[in-house]
């Protein structure tokens, strides 16, 4: 065996954002564009290499220091006095060795490849709001069961894949969305109250990624809506519950593929985060320009403050495009990724 590759697909919020912090739905999907973990094997050294390509890091990985890290890990009063005990490691790095370690931990010294490198890289934009860490800690995750081969159930994999999520935002709640639906693919709604759910629906639209540019920490948009629950409460919950009833209005114009009626939730929902204060003038102005040129619907996704929205087409327009570079926004055409993570070569 020289070498294994492994996919996992983008993540983008099609309603429901920022109340799913709250106990309401939100409704995400898969899109094809890839996170990448490899491992190439190697007999001219002892010990296992991570590299992470798209910041030119590398590490070697020693089995002590994967025992020292599962054993605090796992009695961690909380991840930042975790993170602060590793503060000599790349914050970039740590979410990886975390996951290796938690590996380590419960299926042994042999369940980590002895000589070789695992590369990580990414096609997927960083920081922009399309979950690109999840999709790189799904990847690794299944790069580590295929070389050990361990057949993990689904909710054992995803809680793995989800200890990068909480050591990278500092938060035991992170990637229960991201990571599901990356590892699913397609269509995931999770709540508090039912968990994710992988939905299977006959749906074929196009969707249109539009980079605005630089986006604030999600820890910060969140923190606003925080703010403005403790400011009016009654207001800003009653915005989050519209939010909410578009999540479940929109699984029911998807089951039905009823697609200009999923559109409208969209338009309307980025209006109710408008309201929330975690737009931007940047977002704002994308989803006008598709609503001008007569998309189904467009909305910010993710923690927004900046970042990308996605705009929901009936056709690819070339003048839409064009326009929305003009502004200074990127765009990518992009279709849903139905198998979620995906083991591409043996």
């Amino acid at each position: 065996m020289e070498s294994i590759v492994v996919n996992a697909p983008c993540v983008v919020k099609l309603l429901g954002e920022h109340a799913v912090v709250h106990g309401k739905t939100a409704v995400a999907v898969a899109l094809k564009l890839y996170a990448t973990a490899s491992f190439i094997n190697s007999n001219q050294k002892e010990g296992l290499e991570i590299e992470l390509k798209d910041y030119n890091k590398k590490i070697l990985v020693e089995k002590v220091m994967l025992n020292e890290l599962s054993e605090l890990y796992e009695k961690r009063a909380s991840l930042d006095e975790y993170i602060k005990k590793y503060s000599h490691i790349d914050e970039t790095m740590l979410p990886y060795l975390t996951i290796a370690a938690t590996f380590y931990k419960k299926y042994g010294a042999g369940a980590i490849p002895n000589n070789g490198c695992i590369v990580i890289s990414s096609k997927i934009p960083k920081q922009s709001g399309l979950a690109s860490s999840a999709s790189c800690y799904v990847a690794f995750t299944m790069l580590l069961c295929k070389l050990a081969n361990i057949n993990l159930n689904d909710t054992d994999a995803i809680e793995l894949a989800r200890d990068g999520e909480r050591v990278s935002h500092r938060n035991e709640g992170a990637g229960r969305i991201d990571v599901s639906t990356a590892y699913y693919g397609g269509y995931v709604s999770f709540s508090n109250q039912k968990g994710f759910i992988r939905h299977y629906f006959n749906t074929s639209p196009k969707f249109l990624i539009i980079n605005t540019g630089p986006k604030k920490p999600t820890s910060q948009t969140v923190g606003k809506v925080t703010e403005l629950l403790k400011e009016n409460k009654n207001h800003t919950e009653k915005i989050l519950e519209e939010i909410n009833e578009c999540s479940i209005k929109g699984l029911e114009a998807l089951a039905n593929n009823r697609m200009k009626e999923l559109g409208t939730l969209m338009y309307k929902d980025h209006e109710l985060l408008k309201q929330l204060e975690v737009s931007s003038k940047g977002l704002d102005n994308a989803v006008d320009i598709a609503k001008k040129h007569n998309a189904h619907g467009a909305k910010l996704s993710g923690g927004g403050g900046g970042g990308i929205a996605i705009a929901l087409l009936e056709e690819y327009d070339k003048k839409l495009e064009e326009e929305l570079e003009n502004e200074g926004f990127s765009c990518i055409k992009v279709d849903i990724s139905e198998k979620g993570y995906e083991i591409i070569t043996v």
